[in-house]
Formats: structure tokens, sequence, C-alpha cells
């Protein structure tokens, strides 16, 4: 295959990860670069020595970690990594721990960490039309006074416009799959009669800090805000200890 050099030596155990680490290094030194097509599965198959099923788990597992893009009907490609495929690599353990108390605590505390850079970054870079936008959202969220569904969706519009404002995809995404993970807790904590109220208190308060430009009171704000929602969610599973 030409320009697609000599492979390194292969052993005939775990076939599938060698072919990955090799084609890996490559992308990594530079031989193969973002766009750059892969040869065909059958003349990777002549190249390594190996049958189809040891090319394509060594793709799929490099597609999962966003090195790759695998399509019907085209040859694989070199991809821009995203943040977020190589977070999702974690979401299976990351799964088992949220399953116990000690688990959603942890990320609990890990969302105000992301939260509270993702704020004040969003003060020191926020435009005009970032807090235009904002305050567009907050308002919609304000709206659904009534409506849980409709304010969880326009909470998560909120949140997420001030991650990015902040500009930082890894951070953004970490918050993204931190989010995920606490979602049902997050659902259970608006399920309080003064659930609704105290985020809608709270997000206004938030949204007048980044548009006065003051990181000190937004990070405060934020932090009060996910603490009452941490601990609304901790009471009410202390008096329906079924709660998942």
């Amino acid at each position: 295959m030409s320009g697609f050099g000599t492979p390194t030596h292969l052993r005939r155990d775990r076939l599938s990860d060698r072919i990955a680490k090799d084609i890996e290094e490559r992308v990594l030194s530079g031989e193969l670069t973002v766009g750059d097509r892969l040869p065909s599965e059958r003349d990777l198959m002549a190249h390594y020595g190996v049958g189809r099923p040891a090319v394509r788990e060594a793709l799929l597992w490099l597609s999962k970690t966003g090195m790759l893009s695998v399509s019907n009907g085209d040859r694989t490609r070199v991809t821009e990594p995203d943040p977020r495929d190589l977070l999702q690599l974690l979401s299976g353990a990351a799964r088992m721990l949220v399953a116990r108390p000690e688990g959603i605590r942890q990320f609990q505390h890990t969302r105000i960490f992301v939260e509270v850079a993702l704020v004040r970054e969003a003060v020191r870079l926020a435009t005009d039309k970032d807090v235009a936008d904002l305050e567009a959202l907050l308002l919609k969220n304000e709206s659904c006074t009534d409506d849980i569904l409709g304010f969880s969706a326009t909470d998560d519009a909120f949140h997420h416009r001030i991650g990015s404002i902040a500009q930082d995809p890894l951070l953004d995404a970490l918050y993204h799959v931190v989010l995920e993970l606490l979602e049902e807790q997050r659902r259970f904590s608006l399920s309080h009669p003064d659930g609704l109220r105290k985020a809608m208190a709270a997000h206004r308060h938030i949204f007048e800090a980044i548009r006065d430009r003051d990181a000190d009171r937004a990070e405060a704000a934020m932090r009060e805000h996910l603490a009452t929602v941490i601990q609304t969610y901790w009471d009410i599973r202390e008096q329906t200890p079924d709660t998942p």
C-alpha cells in the first residue's frame, strides 16, 4: 500500500489491539493526518496479514476513541478528536460510581468545580451578544413556573450557554458528561415544591453577576445554587430511602 509504510511486528495474540496501536502511532507521528483516508479493509487485512474481524475490531476501537470516523459506503478517515468522545470512554466506570451514594456525592462536587470554572470564564469572555442570549434563555426559564419538563429543558439551555461562552471544549465536555450522570437526581430535586422557585432565583443572580462582569459574585451564586440543589436531593432521599 503506497504511503502506508512497513507494519510493525505483530504477534498473533491480541491482533486487533496491535493493529489499533500501529494505526494510532501513525496518526500521532503525523504520518496520517486529519482527513486522511485509511486503506480499505481488504488492503489492511493484506497489510497486516490478518482476517477481517481483527481489522474491524481495531477500527471500531479507534472510532470509539474519536481518532477515526467509520461510515458505511466510505473509507475510514482520521478525524478531529472530540473531547466528549474521550470522556465517554469513562462512562461505564462512572455509571458504576454514580450507582452508589458516595459516587453521587463525588460527581455532585465535581459539577460544582466544573460549573464554577465555567461561570468565571463566562464572566471574563462574555460579549454583549452572549449576555443578551443568556438573558433570553433566562426569561424562557422564568416562564416555566408550573412546568417541570419545560423548566428542565430551559434550565439545561441556560447552563449550557454559560458553558459555551467559556470556550473551553474539554471543560464543557466534562460538564455535559457529569450532568448526564446526575440527570436522575437532578430531575428528582426539581420535583420539590420549592425547587423551581429557588432555581429560578439562583439563575437570575448568576445572570446578573455575568452581566455585571463580577466573577466573584457569579462564583458565589453558582456555588449557592448547586449546593441548594444537592441539599434538596439528599433531604428528599433521606425522607424516601428507596429513591434511586
